[in-house]
């Protein structure tokens, strides 16, 4: 019987053994799978990071470049031919020893047609 006993003993720590090596072997596959997982993950979320980037440098040179641009034309603006140009032909403004000459349309007959049935329709309300 004490051999059967101690048999039984060895059998009961072999089964331990086993029944310990399968748990941390689930633990261990568990874990691999987490890993796996999370890393492709993060991989995906590389990807799409990296796309962020490079619309947004795309981005960025074309800002740049529409900044040349319009830095480039408020240059352009702020010269004293430009201003003179804007001033004669928008403001109607001469200089010092410059004549003024406005020249004024004639209207159509329609449109002053039209003005006068429109003062007729103010007046009688």
């Amino acid at each position: 019987m004490n051999q059967r006993s101690i048999q039984n003993q060895k059998n009961i720590q072999k089964r331990g053994k086993k029944i310990k090596l399968s748990l941390l072997t689930i633990v261990l596959l568990i874990c691999i799978v987490e890993l796996l997982f999370g890393s492709a993950q993060n991989i995906n979320k590389l990807v799409s990071f990296k796309s962020k980037i490079k619309d947004l440098e795309n981005k960025r040179n074309e800002e740049l470049s529409r900044n040349k641009q319009l830095k480039s034309e408020v240059k352009n603006f702020n010269s004293d031919l430009t201003l003179e140009a804007i001033a004669r032909n928008n403001l109607k403004m001469a200089k010092d020893d410059e004549v003024l000459i406005i020249i004024n349309k004639p209207q159509n007959v329609n449109e002053s047609e039209d003005n006068e049935t429109k003062k007729d329709i103010k007046n009688r309300r």
